[in-house]
Formats: C-alpha cells, sequence, structure tokens
C-alpha cells in the first residue's frame, strides 16, 4: 500500500498517457470506501503521510485496499485519509466534491461493520448516517462486504438486478433489504441516480432519518444529491446551512 497525492497522479500515468487519454479525472479507475467511522482511531492523513497510521482504523483502511487489488483497482480512496483536513481549502473542495468522486469510482465497496447477513442491513448504522445516503446513490457500482469483509452476494454489482445477458431477475435480496432499512424504492436504488434540484419532498424523506456528528453536515451532506453547492462554514449551525441550501428545504 503505497500513499499517493493528487498531484502525484498525473506523473504515475506519465504525460504521454494523459496526452492520449484525457485527464486523470476521466481515466483513472479506482476504488472508494463507504463506511461508519469509528468513533476514534480513524487513520488521518497526516498518519498516513508519515507512516505512523495504526489501530483498527488503519486495519480497516488495509483491508478495504486488499479489496480494492482484488477488484483490479490501481487506485483506493478513502475519506478517513485522504483529505488534508489542516487545509480549509482542501476540506470545502472535497466536501463539494464528494457526491462526484463516489459518482465517478469504478467500484465503491461499502463496509457494513455491524453486519454478517443481509438481514443484519436492518439494524447497521451505516443506513443510518448522512453521509452515507450519497454514498449508497451515486455510484453506478457497489459492492457490499460484511463485518468480515466476505462479499454479501455472488454479484459482480449489488445495484445491478439483470443477469449475465442484460435481463431482469428475480428482484434482488440485497435490494429488497435496503429498501426497507432506508427508505428509498427499490428503482430508484438500482437505476442510475441523476442529481439534481427537483422531487424535493421524495428526496428528502430518504434523508428525515439520517443523522451526522456536525449540524451542519445534515445539509452539507445533501449537496450532491440536490445538485447545489454551499461554501462550508463549520460552526454556522445546521439552521442556517439549511437556509442557505435549495429554497425547497
Amino acid at each position: 500500500m503505497t500513499f499517493v497525492e493528487r498531484n502525484e497522479v498525473r506523473e504515475h500515468f506519465g504525460t504521454s498517457y494523459i496526452k492520449r487519454l484525457g485527464q486523470p479525472s476521466g481515466t483513472v479507475r479506482y476504488a472508494i470506501l463507504s463506511h461508519r467511522w469509528l468513533n476514534q482511531g480513524e487513520p488521518t492523513y497526516e498518519e498516513i503521510k508519515a507512516g505512523t497510521a495504526a489501530g483498527p482504523g488503519y486495519e480497516k483502511l488495509k483491508n478495504f485496499c486488499a479489496k480494492a487489488v482484488e477488484y483490479s483497482m490501481e487506485f483506493a480512496w478513502s475519506d478517513t485519509c485522504c483529505i488534508n483536513r489542516s487545509s480549509s481549502t482542501e476540506l470545502d473542495e472535497s466536501i463539494r466534491s464528494m457526491f462526484r468522486w463516489y459518482g465517478n469510482s469504478a467500484i465503491c465497496i461499502v463496509h457494513l461493520a455491524q453486519s454478517e447477513t443481509i438481514e443484519d442491513i436492518m439494524e447497521d448504522e451505516w443506513t443510518e448516517r448522512g453521509w452515507t445516503l450519497q454514498e449508497l446513490l451515486a455510484p453506478a457500482r457497489i459492492k457490499f462486504v460484511n463485518k468480515y469483509w466476505v462479499p454479501m452476494t455472488g454479484d459482480r454489482n449489488d445495484k445491478d438486478d439483470k443477469d449475465d445477458i442484460n435481463e431482469r431477475r428475480e428482484p434482488a435480496e440485497i435490494l429488497e433489504t435496503l429498501e426497507r432499512a432506508t427508505g428509498i424504492p427499490y428503482d430508484d436504488l438500482r437505476r442510475k441516480f441523476c442529481p439534481s434540484p427537483s422531487e424535493v419532498d421524495k428526496r428528502m424523506t430518504w434523508a428525515a432519518r439520517r443523522k451526522t456528528t456536525r449540524v451542519e453536515d445534515v445539509a452539507y451532506s445533501l449537496m450532491g444529491m440536490f445538485d447545489v453547492s454551499l461554501q462550508i462554514a463549520y460552526g454556522e449551525g445546521g439552521d442556517r446551512a439549511f437556509c442557505r441550501g435549495h429554497p425547497g428545504w
């Protein structure tokens, strides 16, 4: 596992590669992690860069990277250590770009730390967190893994309920369970999600039961879903952040 900063990606591929295929954001296939943060012990940007990361959060990161390799990904991105939170500029850019980053990923690996079986998803805190809503909706391809990092289905893509010849199968158990756990209709889970400032009432019901650690994140975590952009201002309070959001909120 090698720590690679964003400005090193271009150097990694080489000028000729970029010139031939375009910018890294359109050509780099990467895995992205969706998970419930630990109360403490997640590796930070500084710790990974210094090589001092340790503990359960670091073990989770290593397991994620191992899964990314299994799915033939060269890069892996985690929100714990791939954002320099000491830089307000980078934090602001990252939060406003998060939906797009999840949407551009080649695969989103969802680690359900409280689940062993599909039915356990009903009680997993991952389904109740504010930021994981966009992490469920944005990616085109998702793989759910349980607390032991074992895939919860044998499917290539847990959001796709079609078979190898592109015909609709029987409803997928994992999508049916997610529908019950999240309140998001089955068809909305499986189809490509289009962010827009529309269907406000419907989409707000999906977010209504979700919780965030910081009150402002209740609004910030909805930016991508509604395709709006807010300047990040932690400390402003949840009500003020909401008022700066979509008029329909």
